[in-house]
């Protein structure tokens, strides 16, 4: 080859439309991503995009996967149709062109968004049936398989328990509820050890608090609960009298009675009736304390009706104010630095005004202390001896 040839030969590679096809992947992907927050202007550039994507073929799914590592669901659900088209495309003439180990590799990197991991997973699993259950087995601790791990688990301990083995069945079972985050799952694992005469503790795995003192009702007529300032907000002092709605107050000791077989936002609640009885236009406070070994971050996750405000070691950590808005689970979420050992707490919930439509008001809230992947963190309870 003359010297002039192999210098032109890499000239001609960079002109215009005679790069290969696979190397204008990178700027199709960008210009799909053009459409991440709403950028409407962007879609006619993103759809040509995204059918010349589809154009490229299987060599281009692991391409996709990795772009579909962003918190962008907008952008997210472009790249997942175009994966979906091209993986259909393929697999019904019998998938040979699409690269299953790389797909199985992209699955196991804990580093990728769990949205695209489990898109690789599905598609791995339809080319090699099998590789889900393989994998999950082991993935028990995993921040986006974890549900299908245990449910996995579960899965084997019943066919234990079926064919009579009640030991290996119960330790199967153990061993899935101490990987659960998720309430719902965890109710019904704990019902299936309990079937098998084990019993576990629901409120202590998913960290709620449940042991407390109460005190109110104060009095906050003219919806003036929630900015106000009552004592318990300056100091607790659980041997104190303070000024109530209808005379004196105390404080109250309250262990919450757990209810395992509940609605899951009912499973470790306070029910501020039980303890107080029923007051309209008035406000409670409730105070525990529990020890961790050492400092850490942990995400408070709770509720109340209504209201809800929550002091953690004498600093407001949180504070949300709408009336007849009900209990849901883990509605509300913020993190919050513990130091190591004693670590208190005080929550303030309203009550609204009477309804005539509503005549069995709830008082309550549920706190519960975690993780960020929902697991409760360990600790113990140690509210201080209340002193006459």
């Amino acid at each position: 080859m003359s010297r002039r040839l192999s210098l032109a030969l890499p000239l001609l590679l960079l002109w215009p439309g005679l790069a290969r096809p696979e190397d204008d992947t990178a700027a199709l992907l960008r210009d799909i991503r053009a459409v991440a927050g709403g950028h409407t202007a962007a879609s006619p550039t993103a759809r040509k995009a995204w059918d010349r994507l589809v154009a490229r073929g299987p060599a281009a799914l692991p391409r996709v996967l990795e772009a579909m590592d962003t918190p962008d669901p907008v952008a997210a659900n472009w790249l997942r149709t175009a994966f979906d088209r091209i993986a259909d495309a393929d697999l019904r003439t019998g998938g040979k062109q699409i690269d299953t180990d790389a797909l199985l590799a992209f699955a196991r990197d804990r580093r990728r968004h769990g949205r695209a991991r489990r898109l690789a997973l599905e598609t791995a699993d339809r080319l090699r049936p099998g590789s889900s259950s393989r994998l999950l087995a082991g993935w028990l601790d995993d921040p986006e398989f974890r549900y299908d791990a245990v449910a996995l688990l579960a899965e084997e301990a019943g066919a234990l328990a079926r064919a009579g083995s009640r030991d290996k069945a119960a330790a199967a079972y153990r061993k899935a509820f101490a990987a659960t985050n998720d309430v719902p799952q965890g109710q019904m694992l704990a019902a299936r050890l309990k079937e098998l005469g084990s019993t576990v503790s629901l409120a202590e795995h998913f960290g709620f608090l449940t042991d407390w003192y109460v005190i109110g009702p104060f009095d906050a007529r003219g919806g003036k609960g929630f900015q106000t300032a009552y004592p318990p907000e300056r100091e607790v002092d659980l041997a104190a009298e303070l000024p109530g709605k209808a005379g004196k107050v105390r404080w109250k000791h309250y262990r919450v009675a757990e209810s395992p077989a509940a609605p899951p936002a009912r499973v470790a609640l306070v029910n501020l009736l039980e303890p107080l009885g029923h007051a309209d236009d008035a406000v409670a406070y409730a105070f525990t304390a529990f020890t961790v070994p050492e400092a850490r971050t942990a995400e408070f996750r709770g509720a109340a009706d209504d209201n809800f405000t929550v002091w953690v070691n004498g600093k407001k950590a949180f504070g949300f104010e709408e009336y007849r808005n009900g209990i849901r689970l883990d509605r509300h979420r913020f993190r919050v630095r513990l130091r190591a050992g004693t670590n208190t707490v005080l929550v303030k919930v309203c009550q609204a005004p009477a309804d005539p439509l509503n005549s069995d008001p709830n008082w309550e809230f549920l706190l519960r202390v975690t993780d960020p992947t929902g697991q409760g963190v360990p600790f113990k309870h140690t509210p201080p001896e209340k002193r006459s």
